[in-house]
């Protein structure tokens, strides 16, 4: 019986789960679970790193059982920067501010667009670690000259709890300064900084660091550092051609391929590569995901109307379907004052009726996710002339059966899902790879398969999902 740690830490909240491997199977128990969110101050957004250290040595502390090692994924593109004594310079930036923004048309001036998605295959995102840190070396330029390492998030927490420096590829694939040589790349630290920057060294996952500094009995293990790659390593796929979807926050919408597709088509469609775990890609589409919905859950929380999920569910089936429509991933919800007006601003745009109801403000962006996802998987067809084979979604979302039912429909193909943790198996079963207990990814998928319970959608109501994808499919070109 061998035991590992898996922190999985999302752009929401964070978990530490125990996974005991059995030699057949994986039980999974959750030991701590945190609100993560980022903090307002002076003009930013920054991520609570001290929360976030006390939260994860609190959830190390509950554990009173023989684990041999522990592995950290986080969500993407942020990073810290620490001075020669290892302390951060300054507190973590989270990619919800928008001062990157104005960085994407001069890097674009300098370095023309399609050139930088070929050279690092990574959509132009002012989001991306690229665009922030050419912010910073603007506002601030004294963060910079007092650093000495850049980590990527996962690897400045693993460093926090076992002094590593190291970049793990999947994480560092993020960046928008990583070539397809998995380095990174110098010519466009130059153009943007006049130097090379500090980055810590890039390693592939599956291997053991060292150990942690307060639990010296416990091994620090480095993962793929990305939860959407630790993920996919863990949705039982057994088929050639199938899509993956990872739901949580965000939706990640794609397929794994070996080499990078930065054809014009794929640039123009917005779509990007990134590392898996086997240090191949991930060719997908950042989408929307629960974003929408947690911000109206604060805001209805704030008119005194709570909800429950299965409150939340009766909302939804009592409203009628196909009302409205929204463009999920529109400019209009990515960080908005009030989602509610959001919506209401978005609908008037589009000459649409206005949701009235929690239930059909629910319902509205379910369906709306759906239609957009089925978009997005045919887009992914077109651009690799292959046929979907099937799709399986991970993540959070795999809960909401109402969502996994509307893309079986909206898709007309069969859907598959589970683990419901897909990230923090994934990230276990990385472990237990630098532990040599697994040994290729087709066993640890074969692995979950034969320790978890997955759930099948069969495509529904077709003529009314036909009807509704026109529509939407108008609303997107209007």
């Amino acid at each position: 019986m061998k035991t590992v740690l898996a922190y999985d830490l999302g752009a929401s909240s964070g978990r530490l789960v125990a996974q005991k491997f059995n030699g057949n199977t994986l039980n999974t128990k959750e030991i701590h679970r945190f609100v993560n969110k980022p903090i307002a101050q002076n003009n930013h957004y920054y991520w609570d790193y001290d929360h976030l250290i006390h939260e994860l040595n609190d959830g190390l502390n509950k554990v009173d059982f023989p684990t041999e090692s522990l592995g950290i994924d986080t969500w993407g593109v942020d990073f810290g920067l620490l001075n020669k004594n290892g302390d951060l310079v300054t507190k973590p930036f989270s990619y919800r501010d928008t001062h990157s923004v104005p960085y994407v048309k001069q890097a674009t001036n300098q370095i023309p667009a399609l050139k930088l998605f070929q050279q690092t295959g990574n959509e132009i995102s002012p989001i991306n670690t690229l665009f922030q840190l050419m912010a910073i070396q603007d506002q601030y330029p004294h963060y910079l000259s007092e650093t000495h390492n850049i980590l990527m998030t996962p690897n400045l927490l693993m460093h926090a709890l076992s002094g590593s420096t190291i970049n793990e590829f999947a994480i560092a694939s993020t960046s928008q300064l990583v070539n397809a040589n998995k380095t990174w790349d110098q010519d466009i630290q130059h153009t943007f900084f006049n130097q090379t920057l500090p980055f810590a060294p890039i390693e592939m996952p599956h291997q053991i660091v060292g150990n942690l500094t307060n639990h010296s009995n416990i091994k620090m293990a480095l993962v793929p550092g990305h939860d959407t790659a630790c993920a996919l390593s863990a949705l039982p796929i057994q088929t050639p051609n199938a899509v993956f979807i990872s739901i949580g926050t965000w939706g990640l919408i794609g397929k794994e391929v070996n080499t990078p597709n930065t054809t014009i088509e794929a640039f123009q469609k917005g779509f990007t590569n990134e590392g898996t775990s086997e240090g191949h890609y991930r060719f997908q589409k950042n989408a929307m995901g629960f974003w929408i919905l947690q911000k109206w859950r604060e805001e209805w929380k704030q008119q005194g109307l709570y909800f429950t999920y299965e409150q939340e569910i009766q909302a939804l089936q009592a409203a009628r379907p196909f009302q409205m429509f929204i463009d999920p991933d529109d400019e209009l919800f990515f960080n908005p004052t009030s989602m509610t007006k959001a919506i209401k601003k978005y609908c008037f745009k589009t000459n649409q009726q206005v949701p009235l109801t929690p239930g059909a403000h629910i319902r509205c962006l379910l369906e709306s996710l759906a239609l957009k996802y089925a978009y997005t998987i045919n887009q992914i067809e077109q651009i690799t002339k292959t046929k979907t084979t099937a799709i399986h979604i991970g993540g959070g979302g795999t809960q909401n059966k109402n969502l996994c039912q509307f893309i079986a429909n909206a898709t007309k193909k069969i859907v598959h899902t589970g683990p419901t943790e897909a990230s923090s198996i994934g990230n276990g079963l990385s472990q237990l790879r630098a532990l040599g207990e697994v040994r290729t990814i087709e066993e640890g998928r074969q692995l979950v398969a034969n320790s978890f319970e997955m759930t099948r959608y069969e495509p529904q109501n077709e003529s009314e999902w036909q009807e509704a994808t026109e529509k939407f499919q108008q609303l997107l070109h209007t």
